[in-house]
């Protein structure tokens, strides 16, 4: 039997799995799919606008759950230099997150 304190240092379910998937090349990925059963501490990516899902296993999913962006940090300020640029794709982007930012916003304050 083991003890309490051993299954606390245990990493949850699956880590393995998903760290290999990001780096063989994308024709492998579907030699580790996602595992069957409840990873044990989810880890959330957006699947669609109303779903969000679990990387490290399929029993994760939930509604969609707006997260709050950081407009200061790198990424978002290459895309915004991006739409700035002139890029259709970009300003579409940037202009989709603002709404969903501004509803999101909206929904917390009632």
């Amino acid at each position: 039997m083991k003890s309490y304190t051993q299954n606390m240092s245990k990493r949850p379910r699956y880590r393995w799995r998903t760290w290999l998937r990001g780096h063989v090349p994308w024709a492998m990925v579907n030699l580790f799919p996602k595992g069957l059963k409840d990873c044990g501490q989810h880890e959330w990516f957006r699947f669609d606008d109303e779903t969000d899902r679990c990387y490290h296993c399929e029993v994760g999913e939930r509604p969609h759950q707006h997260l709050p962006i950081d407009w200061d940090n790198d990424l978002w300020r290459e895309l915004s230099r991006l739409a700035d640029e002139g890029d259709e794709d970009y300003q579409q982007l940037i202009r989709k997150l603002k709404r969903e930012e501004r509803e999101a916003d909206l929904q917390n304050a009632a």
